[in-house]
């Protein structure tokens, strides 16, 4: 057992509150809050492929779809969906055979089932995982710290606007958040005490690890850390697994020379890397082949081709072109040449290896991201810094000082668990850093993992309970969180903290999932239907399709297409913050509108388009004024979007919405130049 903390005399507030009372109340508290908000908000942007995909997986046996997510959670999540009216699409239906789970989804839970129903109970299986890991972080926290520090960790993940936001959704966040937190304390564990049951545990962790998202290869240095601090630590593990005494119980034997302990936990490493082997090939089915049904020769992985590239049509293609870069060169790198290993000798599913280099791809990709009212491509070493301190409430940060503070000050324990502690310390340092040099800055949300360490790490706050400063700013700092949690309920996706005043000013800092992810169509369908002499103009970004939800619109340009864009005219705007912004409308960009040569290129357009066709075009002619009117009509509307930023707007929906009644004559002055 870990030595306990030193004696101070002096039994504080949070030491006399009863665990087990307290811890399952936070918990009934945190489902609430998760299940209640998770009513009002739509279908988001990546839940339409996350369940398609799981639920596929339970239906057909065929893992082609959204392979670049590893299938556990999505399974899970997917489970009541078997018990419902859930009108799955046929082998025939658009999307299927290509493996686009973003077509075939939308089919199914758009036009086919009544997706909202199916995703309610998807969301409350979620609701279960993210119960399950705020377990965790109270668990670690009270490991490493004592009771008063889990019970603070508890208070602080139950009321996290971040963990309520991505815990109740189909999404990979969250469960890549469980998943390492889990491995992290079984194995500290497993090393402290060798028996049967913790064994058991350490197993069950190895096994979820691989299957919830692939940047669990972040945790592998951490993991193997705490084996070797458990070998050079100077209280050795005890292995109680064989050794019997004379009356039949256990008895603990002390491995007390380190090269056995280094070979009886290097083998037990060793086991737990084939039980997580195991478990990938498990979670397939046994099968290297993804594909199952009359089409499986046919069938094929989606890809997104780089700029430029033509869509593969067959399934060699699709390999080809997820090993390759936009120039047709052969990817390098450690994980490019593991799969085509991999791949070569059937060392894991092709499903498995196929969303491995996907997401190795992707990730590396030079998408569009937006920071500080800017828009570029690739990332930016300072967007996880600045999401993480503006979406993180600031009692939070200011308990994670005073935790540190506390360590640094040796106000706390830091022999309780050495393993765990350096485990966890070497995940959230591993995990910092490489988030800062991704290429790839779409949301906060990629931070979930790194919660558990922040809140665990907080929780060591607790030791300046012994000070009455201390206990005035933790009763201030819990007060202040819980302030936090129940302003923003239902809309946790939207928070922003008080260093940019809060949700209403989000938009100018952060964009994508941080702010708009789709989840506001049910309330602007209810704004819409109690306006009905209004005519809106929706640009919508998201995976759903606004026309399911009961309320009569005009389709504006968006993300994905709802139809014919109409024309820019009198009428209601609601507007997406993304593409209000111009994160994926680049004629909508500031600095596209600031460069010379492309508002000369508007203008010009704009007074050849002013003049009426001439009598007698050639088709040619009219081909080419068609093509003209075209561009036009992209760049006006990116020039409206650009210069509506600068506008307040009439109302807003939610949080993600921007709501703008425009006359003809205010339109026509917003597209000049």
């Amino acid at each position: 057992m870990p030595p306990a903390a030193p004696e101070t005399g002096k039994v504080t507030a949070l030491e006399r509150v009863p665990h087990a009372v307290a811890v399952p109340l936070l918990l009934a508290l945190c489902a609430i809050l998760a299940v209640t908000s998770l009513l009002g908000d739509s279908i988001t942007f990546d839940e339409t492929s996350h369940l398609t995909g799981g639920f596929s997986y339970l239906r057909t046996g065929d893992f082609r779809m959204q392979p670049e997510h590893p299938p556990l959670p999505n399974m899970w999540a997917a489970l009541p969906l078997l018990l419902m009216e859930n009108h799955w699409p046929g082998p025939e239906t658009s999307g299927w055979q290509q493996g686009n789970y973003w077509v075939f989804g939308r089919t199914w839970l758009c036009e086919r089932a009544d997706g909202e129903h199916l995703l309610r109970a998807a969301r409350c299986m979620r609701v279960v995982w993210l119960l399950v890991t705020c377990v965790l972080i109270y668990a670690v926290a009270r490991r490493l710290f004592g009771p008063p520090a889990g019970l603070l960790a508890l208070v602080l993940s139950v009321l996290s606007p971040t963990l309520l936001a991505h815990g109740r959704l189909v999404t990979s966040d969250l469960p890549a958040a469980m998943g390492v937190t889990l491995a992290l304390l079984t194995q500290a564990r497993l090393w402290q005490r060798v028996t049967w049951g913790r064994l058991g545990l350490a197993a069950l962790a190895a096994a979820i690890l691989p299957l919830v998202k692939f940047s669990w290869v972040l945790a592998l240095p951490p993991l193997l850390l705490t084996v070797l601090v458990a070998v050079v630590r100077r209280d050795p593990p005890t292995l109680e697994l064989w050794k019997v005494s004379p009356g039949g119980e256990s008895a603990p034997g002390r491995l007390a020379s380190r090269t056995r302990r280094a070979v009886v936990l290097g083998a037990l490493t060793v086991l737990l890397g084939l039980t997580s082997w195991a478990a990938i090939w498990c979670c397939y089915a046994w099968r290297f082949s993804a594909f199952r049904g009359a089409d499986r020769d046919a069938a094929m992985f989606v890809v997104m081709p780089d700029r430029g590239q033509a869509v593969p049509t067959t399934h060699e293609q699709a390999w080809g072109a997820v090993l390759h870069d936009a120039d047709g060169q052969p990817l390098s790198g450690l994980v490019p040449s593991f799969v085509r290993f991999g791949r070569r000798h059937q060392l894991l599913p092709e499903a498995y290896l196929y969303g491995l280099a996907m997401a190795t791809k992707f990730t590396a990709g030079q998408r569009p991201g937006y920071l500080n009212g800017e828009v570029y491509l690739g990332g930016r070493a300072a967007y996880f810094p600045t999401a993480f301190a503006i979406k993180t409430p600031i009692s939070t940060l200011l308990l994670l000082l005073m935790g540190i503070g506390a360590l640094v000050a040796r106000r706390t324990p830091r022999a309780r668990d050495p393993a765990l502690l350096a485990g966890l310390l070497a995940f959230g340092a591993l995990y910092a850093v490489a988030s800062m040099t991704l290429d790839f800055n779409i949301g906060h949300r990629h931070l979930v993992p790194l919660y558990p360490v922040v809140f665990v790490l907080a929780g060591a706050a607790a030791a300046w309970l012994s000070s009455r400063v201390g206990q005035g700013v933790l009763v201030l700092a819990v007060a202040w969180t819980v302030f936090a949690a129940v302003r923003i309920h239902p809309h946790y996706l939207c928070y922003f903290n008080e260093f940019v005043g809060g949700p209403a000013n989000g938009h100018l800092y952060l964009a994508a999932s941080n702010v708009d992810w789709g989840q506001d169509l049910k309330r602007l369908a209810r704004y819409a239907n109690d306006r009905p002499g209004e005519t809106i103009k929706l640009a919508y970004c998201g995976s759903a399709d606004p026309r399911r939800y009961g309320f009569r619109c005009e389709p504006l340009p968006s993300f994905l297409p709802v139809g014919e864009p109409g024309e820019l005219n009198a009428g209601t705007y609601v507007i997406s913050v993304n593409h209000l912004v111009g994160l994926y409308e680049p004629s909508a960009s500031a600095e596209a509108w600031a460069d010379p040569n492309h508002r000369a290129f508007y203008g010009r357009l704009q007074q050849r388009l002013a003049r009426p066709p001439r009598d007698g075009m050639s088709p040619r002619q009219r081909a080419a004024r068609h093509a003209a009117l075209q561009v036009y009509r992209s760049l006006r509307w990116g020039r409206l979007l650009s210069n509506l930023r600068r506008r307040a707007p009439d109302e807003r929906v939610g949080w993600s919405l921007f709501v703008y009644r425009l006359s003809d004559a205010e339109i026509d002055r917003l597209t000049q130049l």
